[in-house]
């Protein structure tokens, strides 16, 4: 018997087959959960030209449109939501006002706060976000006119409640990252004390840490914390800290291989990433007792041994970085 397919359907002369649309908005999902949102908005864009998506492809697809600073598309298509009354309004609400200052809609901006709050009944700690909105909505509309608008620093609202310990600890790796990342450039006093809790908390991935830390480092934080990593604890303070590529160990590491490999350019490279990668996963510790010499020949012995050659590995210090590659490769898993 032969085998049923669905109809081949055509749009504007283009042969659609069957199951790419869904294939389309499946991809595009997937890429704006893996935070790939200019895949995301690709893949559903596409399949939007060939039928109306629901509202859970909307909502996905005006969010990826805000982190691709699309805001003019992501303003329409949440319009478009909020005409259908999605199940997610009040958070279809929050992005439409947040692209509406983007786009220094201001009055508008207002006008949406206003009658949210004035007409429908509200979780309290959205009804605190929107009230805080609108008071950043009337300030900014009063200062439209004004010569110096464009000197104003970038205001971003954080949502606080994301990165409160007991939450942000049941987010995947990846996802904790993408927050702390999302960060950078915000007032990072409206989470100071989340960033103390993430940078102490005993069981967070190394690499977390040293993404929340290295904020309160740009950030010049004034404040005595304890870390722990790899079994070891120290008293720190972000504002006496350096980057982690710019303490004195990793610059003599990274001058040891670079002496070493000048004739070999793409070995080098390939060292010099490695290092800087764990030199992040281990910051503010660099490599502890071991010094720039035995690092720096450990790592090319190490990419050495990757790339085919023979070379004995062994030792303390070849089982820490066996220990941080194992990190980053749960990380991309």
């Amino acid at each position: 018997m032969r085998k049923k397919h669905g109809k081949i359907q055509k749009h504007q002369n283009v042969i659609v087959f069957p199951g790419m649309v869904d294939r389309l908005i499946s991809d595009g999902l997937k890429h704006a959960e893996e935070f790939q949102y200019d895949l995301a908005v690709k893949s559903i864009r596409q399949a939007l030209t060939y039928r109306e998506a629901d509202e859970q492809t909307l909502g996905v697809f005006a969010y990826s449109l805000y982190e691709t600073r699309e805001f003019e598309e992501a303003k329409v298509i949440c319009e478009e939501l909020l005409n259908i009354g999605p199940t997610y309004y009040f958070e279809t609400v929050e992005l439409y006002v947040t692209i509406l200052m983007e786009l220094r809609e201001f009055e508008k901006m207002e006008e949406i706060l206003s009658a949210v709050i004035d007409e429908a009944p509200i979780p309290a700690d959205k009804l605190e976000k929107f009230e805080q909105l609108l008071e950043l909505g009337n300030k900014l509309a009063k200062q439209r006119n004004n010569e110096f608008l464009s000197d104003l620093p970038k205001t971003h609202v954080i949502d606080t409640t994301l990165f409160e310990i007991h939450k942000f600890s049941r987010f995947s790796e990846d996802k904790q990252q993408q927050l702390l990342v999302e960060l950078e450039g915000s007032d990072l006093t409206q989470v100071e004390e989340e960033l103390v809790a993430i940078v102490e908390h005993d069981l967070l991935s190394p690499i977390t840490k040293s993404f929340a830390l290295l904020l309160m480092v740009h950030a010049n934080m004034d404040r005595e914390m304890t870390i722990e990593k790899f079994g070891r604890t120290a008293a720190i303070n972000p504002k006496l800290l350096s980057d982690p590529a710019e303490t004195t160990v990793v610059l003599d590491v990274l001058k040891l291989v670079k002496d070493r490999l000048v004739q070999n350019p793409s070995k080098l490279e390939m060292v010099e990433d490695l290092i800087l990668r764990h030199s992040f996963a281990t910051y503010p510790f660099d490599w502890f007792e071991h010094g720039a010499d035995e690092v720096g020949n450990m790592y090319i012995d190490y990419v050495s041994g990757m790339l085919g050659e023979d070379v004995s590995l062994e030792g303390k210090l070849y089982d820490f970085i066996i220990k941080i590659d194992i990190l980053f490769e749960l990380r991309e898993m």
